[in-house]
């Protein structure tokens, strides 16, 4: 499917703020802080997420507002839909936690929910496509945040789940950790047996399970 660049000018777009001391979640590998930020360019669309930068000119990091927000963005964002059961590959838990974050102080994001897409002439497919539109929502990104750069990041809605919030917040390429989230603890191995009722809770809203 072909989907639109962003135009010169966007029109201005629908902001709204994170309270501080709003509970957040991710899920990470271990090796990594729950609060750090990833720099990595993404300019191919098959690797990485969905605002991820194209160019490395700003770091990101992605959230949810409940254990429920970070599964359906981390593992159930590409489940295919025309299939029955839905499996994760034990793979994508190895070695993977679940924090639980808390905003340090109030956080301003573009607010793509709702009429938030449309608002800036963009449609649901900004959220809602599969990975082969990547570059797309990418240049979208790096739009949006370039027209507001007094802003933390965006707000969207998973894939897959309209009933949860996610977040991906951005900062200087240089900055380890996002200053806006700090780490409170609550972190859950995916693959253990507390992850594996946990997953096991989540998923099944979604008609999927982790694979034998």
């Amino acid at each position: 499917m072909d989907y639109p660049d962003p135009p010169q000018v966007l029109p201005p777009a629908l902001i709204t703020t994170i309270p501080a001391g709003t509970s957040v979640w991710q899920i990470h590998h271990a090796h990594r802080g729950a609060a750090d930020l990833n720099p990595t360019p993404r300019p191919r669309a098959r690797a990485g997420g969905r605002f991820d930068g194209l160019d490395g000119s700003y770091a990101y990091l992605y959230l949810g507002d409940s254990p429920a927000a970070a599964v359906a963005e981390t593992l159930c964002r590409n489940l295919p839909t025309d299939q029955s059961p839905r499996l994760i590959p034990r793979a994508q838990i190895t070695g993977r936690v679940l924090s639980e974050l808390r905003t340090a102080r109030p956080v301003r994001v573009v607010d793509l929910t709702g009429t938030g897409a449309a608002r800036i002439n963009a449609g649901v497919w900004l959220t809602k496509c599969d990975p082969s539109g990547y570059l797309h929502t990418r240049r979208w990104a790096a739009a949006v945040l370039a027209a507001h750069p007094d802003v933390d990041g965006i707000q969207y809605r998973p894939r897959h789940d309209e009933n949860t919030l996610a977040w991906m917040l951005t900062a200087s390429p240089t900055t380890a950790t996002h200053p806006a989230v700090e780490a409170i603890g609550g972190v859950i191995p995916l693959d253990s047996a507390d992850g594996h009722y946990l997953l096991g809770a989540l998923l099944i809203a979604h008609n999927a399970a982790l694979a034998p």
